[in-house]
């Protein structure tokens, strides 16, 4: 029997008339979908959001951390991190179904701004956290998604709908980590401006040093806190970063592969292609004609 947030999710998508894959909603940053069968290991880039799983599960390596996530769990995350995802639990009797609710910075600075005092709650520095998905932040998703078909509404309700969701969030298990993601000038706030750097110039080659110099802290204080957030070293980061902005380039861009290499940083096409393989599991040309054919399969699921 279907809990009350897949019932929703599901009739949403099926409104849509769409059976597997995903739909955009009207309500700001927040993504549903929906598939009957599993989906392989996708490499992709995480932003701060909250990942929801209401039927099925989900599993993720993100650098040397292997994250499951279930049925009503939920996975917040508040770092950039390049992922490698896929879902493992869904069937014709029981499909996946979840959504993604992208974090809204401002919503979330001005409730932590009020609490009187900092989030306790959240031992790790590890940028993403999974927990069961708490009844008030389900109820608050299911108004979301009831509103989704009226503009209007939408307008009106989300500020509200994201305040309640942020604020139960900040008081839950990942609340030190959501503060620390929005609150300024604390270690979290200094990686993150190093990760935009990394995120905004592909093509240049950067040292630990540099990004160091870029977040304000000393190389080893860099490197360790950058390690403890997103559970890789900063340069290993950075090539994930460029490989998955290269593939984006191949995939929708139509870039050939030496074209996206060198747009991206790389002087030896010959070594993006030996690295590119090691991540994605084949040659660019053959890996992006086969992302391609399984997108198209599958319309897209995330």
């Amino acid at each position: 029997m279907s809990n009350p947030l897949t019932t929703a999710i599901c009739a949403l998508l099926d409104d849509q008339e769409i059976v597997d894959g995903a739909f955009e909603t009207p309500v700001p940053g927040l993504r549903v979908l929906r598939t009957h069968t599993g989906v392989p290991p996708r490499h992709m880039g995480y932003r701060p959001s909250l990942c929801v799983v209401a039927q099925g599960a989900k599993e993720m390596l993100v650098g040397d951390t292997a994250v499951t996530y279930g049925e009503m769990q939920c996975l917040v995350v508040t770092i950039e991190a390049p992922v490698l995802s896929q879902i493992v639990r869904a069937s014709p009797e029981r499909p996946f179904a979840g959504c993604v609710l992208s974090l809204d910075p401002d919503i979330l600075f001005d409730v932590a701004s009020r609490l009187e005092r900092m989030p306790a709650r959240g031992a790790s520095d590890f940028g993403m956290t999974v927990t069961d998905l708490d009844d008030r932040i389900t109820a608050s998703l299911i108004r979301l998604l009831e509103i989704a078909d009226e503009p209007d509404a939408v307008e009106i309700l989300y500020p509200g709908v994201m305040r309640e969701i942020a604020y139960w969030l900040l008081t839950g298990p990942a609340g030190r980590n959501i503060a620390r993601m929005v609150l300024p000038d604390g270690p979290s706030q200094k990686i993150v401006r190093a990760i935009h750097h990394m995120r905004d110039h592909f093509e240049t080659p950067l040292s630990v040093a540099q990004l160091a110099g870029t977040a304000g802290m000393s190389p080893s204080a860099f490197h360790q806190h950058f390690k403890a957030m997103t559970s890789m070293a900063p340069l290993q980061y950075q090539k994930h970063l460029r490989l998955l902005e290269a593939r984006r380039r191949m995939l929708t861009d139509g870039e050939k592969a030496g074209a996206a290499a060198h747009s991206v940083g790389y002087e030896s096409v010959s070594q993006f292609s030996r690295e590119y393989a090691r991540m994605f599991g084949s040659p660019p040309r053959r890996e992006t004609q086969a992302a391609r054919a399984a997108a198209a399969e599958v319309h897209s699921v995330h």
